[in-house]
């Protein structure tokens, strides 16, 4: 991990190298968990989140670190969640064109387990999150339940002025949301 972070380049001078060192960093949380890569976080996120915000980065770059944040606030809520509001604007934008796969799934999962922990990080960019979530086509049974789990959280805490927050959406982004995730 030592030798990866520094490939994370903000200038992507090296470009393959860089996407490829923020993918391997995402498949390196996955499989070594909270306390491999925890003290890796911070500077991950310090590079990942530059990139992840910078419009000009090449899609496929923002995908990967988009999906490595995902990734890191799943293994990582604790170090990742209080900088939610940093990054979640930019990263359901991204996210959100992505066709569903596996890497797209736990990349969610991550952010609604960021969002679980700092409801209020995802409040700028709610109806961001609400069209990345509502443009999921299949997502599995365990991403479902915590869609339905996350927008139950949201509408509570949201109270009533629920209606008037999902009534910024569109008119069939609001149905879905409502139908699918029973909110």
């Amino acid at each position: 991990m030592q030798q990866l972070v520094p490939q994370i380049d903000y200038n992507y001078q090296h470009l393959n190298v860089c996407n490829n060192a923020a993918w391997s960093a995402g498949e390196l949380a996955l499989k070594g968990g909270d306390e491999v890569i925890k003290p890796y976080v911070t500077p991950l996120l310090e590079r990942l989140v530059p990139l992840l915000n910078n419009e000009n980065t090449p899609l496929t770059l923002a995908e990967n670190a988009a999906i490595t944040i995902g990734r890191l606030g799943l293994v990582s809520p604790s170090v990742v969640a209080p900088n939610l509001e940093a990054f979640a604007q930019r990263w359901c934008v991204v996210l959100s064109s992505v066709k569903d796969n596996d890497e797209k799934s736990s990349a969610f999962q991550g952010m609604m387990t960021m969002i679980s922990a700092n409801p209020h990080g995802i409040s700028k960019a709610f109806l961001l999150f609400c069209q990345a979530a509502v443009n999921w086509q299949t997502p599995d049974a365990r991403l479902m339940e915590m869609f339905v789990q996350t927008f139950a959280g949201l509408k509570q805490m949201a109270g009533d002025e629920w209606e008037a927050s999902i009534g910024m959406l569109d008119p069939q982004s609001r149905q879905l949301v409502k139908e699918r995730f029973n909110a």
